[in-house]
């Protein structure tokens, strides 16, 4: 029975050596979680101060401090499962309490007290078994019971290491509290930053700043230049350089180097841009915050339209702006009304101006119109100013001018005679008359402000009678008007048609002038004008009647000239003759066609000369029928038949001489000696011509001879008979 109740006696013994041991493995446990949240606070101080060490050096973007962050995180994590989690999972017994004990005091295995609290534990567990010696489990168990009584278990607890544990508690909340009380603004930046997710730059002794930077955006025009300025403010050197990093949508990135334009003005100009781009700048030890280039449509005028109305015209005039139309020119008293259309919302239009004020209407920020009464030129400027952004269009300029309704304009002009002209001459005259609306009356007047003076001889003084001496009897002038007018065109109400092309003939005959009267003519046109009908008149075309006889002695001798100049080209033509016949190459073929066409070119204007001269005797009724058929057949038509074929046919065949195939010298020389001869023939036909005139000049001098004295005869028979009957 003894034997039995043994292992009980040892009982209290164990309880009071695992007591203590426990006690000392909660006083452990303490001791670890201590050191576990010294170890984390500790940890998270350090990784607060690098990473404000590291923000502040490296200026760390949003993802960077978001990575940075998770990083810290996770290793605060590793440390509370190292550290609190591990170590409150273990459960120490008391002989693994003891061997700790021993571990860490590294006493020697002779002075180790894990094998006696084991001997104390276990050995009372082996008194029931047979074969174990009883005594010696007892003396064994009561020796290392009394070792182990006397041992100071609590003693093994470092209260040093406590102290320390607790201070770097203490530390890790009085670091941070001194810190955000000596640097606030640093504390908050870095709370914004790590926090607040907040991109606001650490202060710097450089400081850069994007100028015209909104939002974090700097808007420009799309597919424009730009110049993107940066200021740099230096608290201590000078900034020296400043880099621009760009980066586009699809990950295109560039760093550039900016211009220094200045101390602290750094420049550099933006390629046209169609889709935004990332950026940031960044020199000395200061970064500007990023930003985004955003390019945006400068306002614009996409459509410009005026219309306007006018009591003379029949419809509204509309004109579209472009730069191939120019100025635009209104009538006075015009109500005009602009509108224009914009490619983007514009929040108002500046008007640059002195002439006009316009107050524009809108609907929806993209139409507007404007209205005012055209009075006078007018030239402004239009500037348009984006309704979302702080950007203007480029000015516009604009400039309308005023249109008078001008007087007509008028040419008047005769053909076909000279200013000498015969009594019964027919003078052609060609009248244009143009206006910008429309031409009411057009007319034609004729002034005699010199009629002459009718050469009637005062009558022989009669023979004296006894009774006395008669009265010279002299015939009274008659008298005659002195105006004439020639309605040509109207008048037409309403005045529609702006041309009038008009061919008008005067008979002189019919005026019954004498040689000596000066005849003027002149022509006017009127329009029909808003403000009042406008009258145009022309120059005087002024004429002077001469005798027959004295005009056609002034024809003759023009026409005489002329054959003198016909006879010195067909010299030149028979001086080319013998070039062609003595003429060995073909090296001088270009001087034998300038030596034609001067030839060519004077045959052509004796011809045209001729022409007008007959022309001038037709309308002055020089001549009759017969004069004209002879100089036409025997002297015109061989003229212009030589100009317009045989020398046309040489000038071909000189034309040939330049190029591969060139026609044969004799043909030319031949065709030459028929041009020399040609005019031969025209030169007699022409002296001939001449003496005919000759001829029948004298014979118009015989009868006029006649039919004076016939006239004389007749009236010194009636003075004889009248005398007879006063007796």
């Amino acid at each position: 029975m003894s034997s039995v109740e043994r292992p009980g006696e040892f009982e209290g013994l164990q309880n009071m050596i695992s007591g203590k041991l426990e006690n000392v493995g909660s006083s452990l446990r303490r001791h670890t979680l201590l050191e576990a949240v010294a170890r984390i606070f500790v940890a998270i101080l350090g990784l607060a101060c690098l990473s404000l060490l590291f923000d502040w050096w490296l200026e760390l973007s949003f993802v960077a401090r978001v990575l940075c962050l998770l990083l810290g995180l996770g290793t605060v994590g590793y440390l509370i499962y190292q550290h609190v989690i591990l170590p409150l999972r273990i459960a120490l017994s008391p002989i693994e309490i003891a061997n700790l004990i021993d571990q860490s005091k590294q006493v020697s295995p002779q002075q180790a007290i894990a094998p006696r609290v084991a001997s104390v534990l276990q050995l009372p567990a082996h008194l029931s078994e047979v074969e174990q010696s009883q005594p010696m489990i007892e003396q064994a168990v009561q020796y290392n019971y009394q070792q182990l009584s006397q041992y100071p278990f609590q003693d093994s607890i470092d209260p040093r290491h406590t102290r320390h544990c607790l201070l770097a508690v203490l530390a890790a909340f009085l670091i941070p509290l001194c810190f955000i009380f000596i640097f606030p603004e640093t504390a908050r930046l870095w709370s914004q930053r790590w926090l607040l997710g907040s991109n606001e730059a650490w202060p710097r002794n450089t400081h850069l700043s994007v100028v015209g930077l909104k939002n974090g955006q700097w808007i420009i025009p799309r597919g424009e230049t730009a110049t993107l300025q940066v200021h740099a403010e230096d608290e201590e050197g000078t900034t020296e350089s400043v880099w621009l990093h760009l980066e586009s949508n699809d990950g295109e990135s560039e760093t550039i180097t900016m211009n220094r334009f200045q101390a602290g003005d750094f420049r550099y100009e933006i390629p046209p841009l169609q889709l935004p781009y990332k950026a940031y700048a960044w020199g000395g030890d200061g970064e500007s915050e990023p930003f985004e280039i955003v390019p945006i449509d400068r306002p614009r005028i996409t459509d410009l339209t005026i219309q306007a109305t006018h009591p003379r015209l029949s419809q509204p005039f509309v004109s579209h702006f472009s730069a191939s139309e120019g100025n635009v020119r209104l009538l006075p008293q015009s109500e005009v009304t602009m509108q224009l259309t914009t490619n983007v919302k514009v929040s108002q239009i500046d008007v640059d101006s002195e002439d006009v004020s316009l107050q524009w209407e809108s609907t929806d920020g993209k139409h507007f119109q404007a209205r005012w009464t055209h009075e006078k030129p007018v030239s402004f400027k239009l500037t348009l100013h984006s309704a979302e952004h702080e950007i203007n269009s480029h000015p516009r300029p604009v400039s309308i001018g005023v249109q008078p309704d001008r007087s007509p304009r008028l040419s008047f002009r005769y053909s076909g005679v000279r200013q000498r002209i015969t009594a019964k001459a027919t003078i052609p005259f060609t009248m244009i008359a143009r206006d910008d609306f429309g031409i009411r009356q057009v007319g034609m007047t004729s002034d005699l402000p010199l009629s002459g003076t009718e050469t009637k001889e005062k009558s022989d003084e009669a023979e004296k009678t006894e009774s006395g001496v008669k009265e010279t009897k002299s015939k009274t002038p008659e008298k005659k008007d002195k105006n004439k007018e020639y309605p040509v065109y109207g008048p037409v109400e309403p005045a529609v048609e702006t041309v009038i092309d008009h061919e008008q003939q005067v008979s002189i005959s019919e005026m019954k002038l004498n040689p000596g009267a000066v005849i003027t003519f002149q022509s006017h046109a009127e329009d029909d004008c808003y403000t009042g009908r406008q009258k145009t008149s022309s120059r005087q075309l002024v004429f002077r009647i001469v005798k027959p006889e004295e005009l056609f002695r002034e024809i003759l001798l023009r026409q005489q000239q002329l054959r003198s100049r016909l006879r010195k080209a067909r010299d030149q033509a028979e001086q080319l003759r013998d070039d062609l016949k003595q003429a060995s190459s073909l090296d001088q073929a270009a001087d034998w066609m300038r030596k034609h066409q001067l030839v060519r070119r004077e045959v052509g204007q004796v011809s045209h000369a001729l022409n007008g001269s007959v022309e001038e005797m037709k309308l002055n009724q020089l001549g009759g029928e017969e004069t004209y058929q002879l100089i036409s057949q025997t002297v015109l038509k061989p003229l212009q038949n030589l100009h317009e074929r045989e020398m046309e046919r040489q000038r071909q065949s000189l034309e040939t001489l330049r190029t591969d195939t060139p026609d044969s010298t004799e043909t030319m020389e031949s065709r030459q000696d028929q041009i020399v001869k040609s005019l031969d023939e025209i030169l007699k036909k022409m002296a001939q011509w001449d003496s005919f005139i000759d001829v029948v000049n004298q014979l118009n001098a015989v009868i006029k001879l006649e039919q004076l004295v016939k006239d004389k005869t007749e009236e010194l028979k009636k003075k004889q008979v009248d005398s007879i009957f006063d007796k």
